[in-house]
């Protein structure tokens, strides 16, 4: 739920990343589960594949954490596995070779991190599918943020992503977004979040977590909501697309004018799921 952003001042210091193995505090409470996130974020969860879109969320995200004090993770998943018709000797050799591609892996991790924000995290690695590792990191984190390469232009990059993937999934906000913004500083995305207008509630929760932002770092909301592209076009200034219950998105709503939008929208994307709280 919400709450009083507090004022407070950016911390400084030395790039630093701690690489952890166990699960994080509060990763096995409630069975591995918390069934609210808050705001403002006290975990953030940043994917990492090592592109420049990564490398952009681990920016961003670490901003989001300098500026609430929060812990941010920066999670890499992959999966090592020997081919079937392998030997039991050629995969006992497999097996150790994993061991020692999952250190290179985690201080990889841990420099990739130290070079896109100063903000201090912890890395993980995890073998497992990368939007399915998300989702189950997700259900300790209060935000996600991850980027999203746009390869087929900006009417294609999003949907069929693992961004997509996690979106439908998870029930956390997410943020997502583009290498494309990456020569911008993190602190200028919330300078003035939009928010879609369309067959759903746009107010309470999903209202607030981006005026929450916008303030946080000097911005201000846009006056009025997005409902098509010409809206678009017309808030030249907009720096964040902000869609509300993503319960939507895991129920039809692909498909309608608010897909039509998020599709040719070249700005990054919050999506802000009811937490029931």
């Amino acid at each position: 739920m919400t709450r009083d952003l507090p004022s407070l001042s950016l911390r400084a210091g030395p790039p630093h990343a701690s690489i952890v193995r166990d699960p994080l505090p509060g990763e096995h409470e409630d069975d591995g589960r918390r069934s609210v996130w808050t705001f403002p974020p006290q975990r953030i969860l940043v994917p990492v594949d090592f592109g420049e879109a990564s490398a952009r969320a681990a920016a961003v995200g670490g901003a989001l954490a300098e500026r609430f004090r929060a812990v941010m993770t920066a999670l890499h998943a992959d999966i090592i596995e020997a081919p079937a018709y392998f030997t039991h000797e050629q995969a006992k050799a497999i097996e150790r070779e994993r061991h020692g591609a999952r250190s290179v892996a985690e201080r990889e991790l841990a420099q990739f991190v130290g070079r896109a924000t100063p903000q201090r995290a912890r890395v993980r690695f995890v073998e497992e599918s990368p939007a399915t590792a998300i989702v189950e990191a997700s259900r300790a984190a209060d935000l996600i943020v991850m980027g999203t390469h746009g390869r087929r232009g900006p009417s294609r990059w999003w949907l069929g992503s693992v961004a997509e993937r996690v979106v439908r999934q998870a029930d956390r906000p997410v943020l997502v977004v583009r290498a494309a913004h990456g020569d911008q500083a993190p602190e200028a995305m919330f300078g003035r979040p939009l928010m879609v207008a369309g067959p759903f509630t746009f107010e309470g929760q999903a209202a607030r977590y981006a005026a929450g932002l916008a303030d946080a770092f000097g911005g201000v909301m846009a006056e009025t909501a997005a409902s098509c592209e010409q809206d678009l076009v017309r808030e030249r200034d907009a720096t964040l697309l902000v869609i509300a219950d993503t319960s939507t998105v895991r129920t039809g709503w692909f498909g309608t004018a608010a897909e039509k939008l998020i599709r040719s929208c070249v700005l990054p994307m919050l999506f802000v799921p009811h937490s029931g709280a």
